[in-house]
């Protein structure tokens, strides 16, 4: 918390305590910005952080309807000895739709049918994108829908399962305060999500709208109890909505029977909700885009809009951006030019607005498939032939992502993304964007899923090499998972030169952020040398793999001991006389084989193993090799030094006083 001031304490909610805080370091300003911080008290360090890892993802969420986390930490309270999670969001004097409600209780009047839609709206498309992304909210109720401006709203406090499943606070949820859970569905009152759960509290939301005018506070809060026990309470409140003369009431009645199903299987799903009347009004009350709802047009029509040459093809894609079936024929028509095999100048002129058509239609795989290849050869033409103007701009990484994240099992697409990432990584302000934007996690997500396919496999490895290898992380959760995926890729694949080669990159990045702890430094360690004895004949990889083993030797003793040791799983220290023999007119390699024997010669129990395979002469060969190479004189001469050393110790103990 030492970056914010809390200024505002907020009523304790059956989580957390709730705080209005300013950024210390925005003080100065003319209008600081206010956040939102709820501190949720845990039961350790070990479900502080448990909690943390599982909602890390929830901070690569972008939606126009969904407040996101601008961060998230851990903080220790000293005064009564615990631990809080802190969740820093998005503060807004405005209001909730829960307020909008109360006014309209209190006054016993019914909500404009316009007003309802229009917010309904709004939250029924942020919930199916939460669901698309495999993402479950948990805690849908009226006070968790902020008002952002009169006609805006927006969906914050996204929980996780390890603080819903907190049997002290879901205690207090429960019993000192059970309208706070009288939005839940039946078996989230059993430690049961799913995304039929948000379904359910999104209906009782729509209940309480259409029902505010006739129902007081404590017969809203007695209904929702009702309709969880039987179907027939269900019909008994539905018919209330119709006999009050509620607008729409047969349309509002029909969504509520298919979202308010006792047995969450039965219950409708988010993206088939949007083809009911009253569901579909909503999106059209709320300006969602037209392509969600819309019918297509005739093929002849887009066929005429699309008769022209290239510009006049690019005008119509950005003049019908919300028409998906205009959209991939332009894109097949612009796919049949560029796979001409040529340089061509007006390649690059698309890119702002292939990647403007892949976020807005993040829900139509096709053109997806369409725009994501044309966009794959764009970017190959242009790193063939204008290497040194591969676009970089931070939308491209948008779009990319986005498509990774909406369509996580897709290995076709996935492949496409992963190589298109790789290719602009190699820009500076793309790689801060992708740091930013967590991509380590998604990363991890794809060697999880796909280890048998290659060109993923090799994408995400060099993609997490990028990103990594100057980075400044704070958290590094992600990052110790990788290497598990990594090391499990070894272990299966370690013949596959070119994943190998990948593999010891990343080993070598991870190991430089301390990455690597406890018993993986064996395993790591005995991968990198495996990697060296089966790959010896290609030097990137041995390059990489002598990087990371003086990485591993610079900060465990085990995996020091364990590169001398000569058993069946190692060749021991004869491995580094083999790759001396191997590339010994490489500066490069030799380099950073010494690397690594200067970090060996600093134990001295190992000293006898070094002396016993003559490596002491062998530096003496390198020295004498490369005098040009300063780096490599001066890594060679302080062996050789802490060698002679360690003979004149042992010389001097044996003789007698």
């Amino acid at each position: 918390m030492e970056k914010y001031q809390v200024i505002q304490t907020l009523k304790h909610g059956a989580l957390g305590l709730n705080v209005v805080a300013l950024e210390i370091n925005k003080l100065r300003t003319a209008k600081p910005k206010k956040f939102l911080i709820k501190k949720v008290e845990c039961i350790d360090e070990q479900h502080a952080n448990d909690a943390l890892e599982e909602m890390m993802p929830l901070l690569k969420l972008q939606h126009l309807h969904i407040s996101t986390y601008k961060e998230l930490f851990i903080t220790w309270n000293s005064k009564i000895s615990s631990v809080f999670l802190c969740l820093v969001m998005r503060y807004s004097r405005k209001g909730s739709l829960s307020d909008l409600i109360s006014t309209h209780r209190k006054l016993k009047k019914k909500m404009d049918l316009m007003v309802m839609e229009k917010f309904l709206g709004q939250v029924l498309v942020a919930v199916e994108y939460l669901h698309q992304m495999n993402v479950v909210h948990r805690n849908i109720k009226p006070s968790n829908i902020i008002m952002i401006e009169e006609n805006y709203c927006m969906l914050e406090d996204l929980s996780a399962e390890t603080l819903m499943l907190d049997e002290a606070k879901w205690k207090i949820r429960v019993v000192e305060d059970p309208y706070l859970k009288s939005w839940m569905a039946p078996e989230a009152l059993e430690f049961v999500f799913s995304p039929k759960s948000d379904i359910w509290s999104l209906g009782c939301i729509i209940l309480d709208m259409a029902s505010c005018s006739y129902m007081n506070k404590a017969e809203a809060l007695a209904t929702r109890e009702a309709i969880r026990e039987h179907p027939r309470k269900l019909l008994k409140a539905l018919e209330k909505i119709r006999k009050h003369d509620i607008a729409k009431a047969n349309d509002i009645i029909d969504v509520l029977i298919t979202m308010l199903h006792i047995n969450p299987e039965n219950r409708i799903s988010a993206k088939d909700l949007m083809n009911f009347p009253f569901a579909r009004d909503c999106l059209l009350a709320s300006g969602i885009p037209m392509s969600i709802i819309q019918q297509p047009w005739p093929t002849s029509i887009t066929e005429t809009l699309l008769q022209g040459g290239l510009p006049s093809v690019l005008e119509v894609m950005n003049c019908f951006l919300d028409r998906p079936e205009v959209q991939i024929k332009a894109l097949e028509q612009l796919l049949a030019l560029v796979d001409q095999d040529e340089d061509l100048p007006w390649i690059l002129n698309m890119v702002e607005s292939v990647s403007a058509i892949i976020l807005s239609h993040q829900n139509n795989f096709q053109i997806q498939m369409c725009a994501c290849k044309l966009l794959s050869k764009i970017l190959n033409q242009a790193l063939l032939y204008h290497p040194d103007n591969v676009p970089s701009e931070k939308y491209i990484v948008d779009a990319l992502l986005s498509t990774l994240r909406n369509y996580p099992t897709e290995e076709e697409l996935l492949s496409m993304v992963c190589q298109m990432l790789m290719i602009v990584s190699s820009n500076e302000a793309s790689l801060e964007h992708l740091q930013k934007l967590c991509t380590f996690t998604d990363i991890n997500e794809c060697l999880n899923n796909f280890p048998h396919n290659k060109k993923i496999c090799l994408s995400c490895l060099g993609l997490l090499w990028s990103i990594t290898v100057n980075a400044v992380l704070p958290n590094k959760i992600p990052l110790k998972e990788a290497v598990q995926l990594i090391l499990k890729i070894l272990d299966t694949y370690l013949s596959d030169g070119d994943r190998a080669e990948s593999a010891c990159s990343a080993l070598w990045v991870l190991s430089l952020q301390g990455c690597i702890e406890g018993r993986e430094f064996e395993h790591v360690t005995l991968l990198l040398l495996k990697c060296i004895q089966v790959h010896m004949q290609r030097p990137v990889l041995v390059n990489n793999a002598y990087l990371g083993l003086a990485s591993l030797a610079r900060t465990s003793e085990l995996a020091t001991f364990r590169i001398v040791v000569t058993d069946e799983d190692s060749p021991g220290i004869s491995l580094i006389k083999e790759t001396y023999q191997a590339h010994k007119d490489d500066p490069e390699v030799v380099e950073n084989m010494c690397m690594l024997l200067s970090e060996l010669v600093l134990y001295d129990e190992i000293m006898p193993e070094l002396f016993s395979n003559n490596i002491d002469k062998m530096l003496l060969e390198i020295q004498a090799r490369f005098t040009s190479s300063e780096e490599l004189i001066k890594l060679a001469t302080k062996a050789i030094k802490k060698m002679n050393e360690s003979l004149s110790k042992v010389k001097s103990d044996k003789t007698p006083e």
